[in-house]
């Protein structure tokens, strides 16, 4: 059975895991040189596990099966730089300050893991007193069951750069906070 845990110190052997895990789950294939590869990893990924390395969990047997990074905070002008949609939810983000990303690799998705792992995030942020998390995906995809399973019940769609991107949020209080 696989075990989930708080990646503290990853080795290098963690890192490649990581980044190949990444690279597999992401829709975007086509990269035009080694930066721009290297740009789109740090956008979702490498930021989180240098700028927030307490927030960084998880599932692994004999390799990492999947990961959960986090971030206590969202309004932040590093992060806007590199996800500069973020900006425009910004008036979301007094309820749902925190939020994540998950990504398993394909023959580890649907076994529970994804929730295990947010359970110790979602810990960790109400230890530090956060009020809410959030998460962004498009308005069709699959993952929003997820996320309503694990008691993501604020949505709010937004268009960017003429797309949709759906916010979802969860309240980590009693606090019910409605859409």
């Amino acid at each position: 059975m696989p075990e989930i845990v708080k990646l503290t110190n990853p080795t290098a052997q963690d890192l490649w895991e990581l980044r190949e895990i990444y690279f597999e789950s992401s829709a975007k294939k086509d990269f035009k040189d080694a930066q721009d590869k290297e740009a789109f990893f740090q956008k979702y990924l490498g930021h989180y596990l240098l700028q927030f390395p307490d927030y960084v969990w998880v599932a692994r047997d004999d390799r990492i099966l999947g990961y959960m990074v986090g971030s206590p905070i969202t309004k932040d002008t590093t992060l806007y730089r590199l996800q500069p949609h973020l900006k425009a939810f910004e008036t979301h983000f007094g309820d749902f300050p925190a939020h994540l990303h998950v990504n398993f690799h394909a023959d580890a998705r649907g076994m529970g893991l994804g929730s295990k792992l947010f359970l110790e995030l979602e810990k960790e942020f109400q230890q530090a007193n956060i009020r809410g998390v959030h998460i962004m995906t498009g308005p069709d995809s699959q993952n929003k069951s997820f996320y309503r399973r694990l008691g993501f019940v604020y949505e709010v769609i937004l268009e960017f750069q003429s797309s949709p991107i759906l916010l979802m949020g969860k309240s980590l209080t009693d606090e019910v906070i409605e859409s």
